[in-house]
């Protein structure tokens, strides 16, 4: 799984970038089978949010929204 590049936006709601690249890079290194001290479920994905940002630099929400949903599927075997 390559690392995903998010369109940045500051004129509509994105999602907080530091929140996102920090559970990335968890979801990475669990997909790569990486030493994580806490490895990324299936089910966190679907679970996870990030803190909405307006007028500040953020990652598209639903460019952010689709990868996880290949992410989860990956993790469950789809």
């Amino acid at each position: 799984m390559d690392q995903p590049l998010f369109t940045r936006v500051r004129w509509r709601e994105g999602y907080d970038m530091a929140e996102v690249d920090a559970f990335l890079e968890r979801l990475l290194a669990t997909v790569e089978g990486r030493y994580v001290e806490q490895p990324v479920t299936a089910d966190e994905i679907r679970e996870v949010s990030f803190t909405p940002v307006r007028l500040t630099h953020g990652y598209s929400v639903d460019e952010v929204d689709v990868f996880l949903d290949s992410a989860e599927k990956l993790l469950r075997g789809f």
